[in-house]
């Protein structure tokens, strides 16, 4: 999901702020999807963690230009479940997702209702490095707009639906029963105080999908100087990496640090 980190805002007399600047994308090389590591103990002990980065292939000289190959980035995204209840501990499975997109952190599009306005769209591939009956890969096109609801400075509203398409899908071809056809990313919070967020996904067939919760709080608030934040999870359903797309495995709950959210 896409996060905003605020500054403060810019401000001239008899004008309302203007929105607060990202600066996660203020660098060629930034922060992507949120990166955390977290522990449970249902059903035996086991930890997710997520590493994420983009990078802009071109720098124009207009920083405000929307063409596409002033906007064009290259992501990694790597998330891991691992079992620490076994004796050797092994990762349950790891999931690798390098993206090709064009990314807009600010449209400019506002209104009464719509503080900001995000968008990418792109090309993005997932495996698990896997062969023989273990291997999971998909090839997807995808479009996804983030909407901010209400002062970003302040408690708002973040709706960010990730559409996408499949493009190749050979290894798993049913997974659209499971996953279907958009991960629908909801968060409301403020930037120094608490954030609940969630991931849903809902299947074709029957009442396939998941539910991928997440509650934060900065940990400076706690810990002066620190940085990141507190972080507690929640998943049920199908699909929590790629190996078990089809598979419902029990609930857990985990806590744990998260860099970004």
């Amino acid at each position: 999901t896409e996060a905003a980190v605020p500054v403060s805002p810019v401000t001239t007399a008899g004008a309302a702020a203007t929105a607060p600047a990202d600066l996660r994308d203020s660098a060629r090389l930034s922060l992507h999807d949120p990166m955390y590591f977290m522990v449970g103990a249902h059903d035996g002990a086991n930890a997710k963690f997520q590493l994420s980065f983009k990078y802009r292939l071109f720098q124009g000289e207009d920083p405000a230009s929307k063409r596409l190959f002033d906007n064009l980035y290259v992501a990694y995204t790597q998330f891991s479940l691992w079992d620490l209840s076994e004796q050797s501990k092994p990762f349950r499975d790891t999931n690798y997702r390098p993206s090709l997109f064009y990314y807009l952190s600010d449209t400019g599009v506002r209104n009464n209702v719509i503080s900001r306005l995000s968008l990418a769209a792109g090309l993005e591939h997932e495996s698990n490095g896997r062969n023989g009956d273990d291997s999971r890969s998909i090839n997807t096109a995808f479009v996804k707009p983030t909407f901010y609801f209400g002062d970003q400075n302040d408690w708002h509203w973040r709706v960010a639906p990730k559409l996408y398409a499949y493009v190749e899908k050979g290894e798993n071809p049913d997974i659209a029963h499971y996953r279907g056809f958009m991960d629908l990313g909801i968060a409301y919070g403020r930037p120094d105080s608490w954030e609940v967020s969630a991931t849903l996904r809902k299947g074709t067939r029957k009442w396939y999908g998941s539910v991928d919760a997440q509650l934060t709080y900065p940990m400076g608030r706690l810990i002066p100087g620190t940085a990141g934040y507190l972080m507690a999870g929640y998943f049920v359903g199908y699909g929590e990496s790629l190996l078990d797309y089809n598979h419902k495995l029990p609930w857990q709950f985990r806590i744990g640090y998260a860099l970004s959210r």
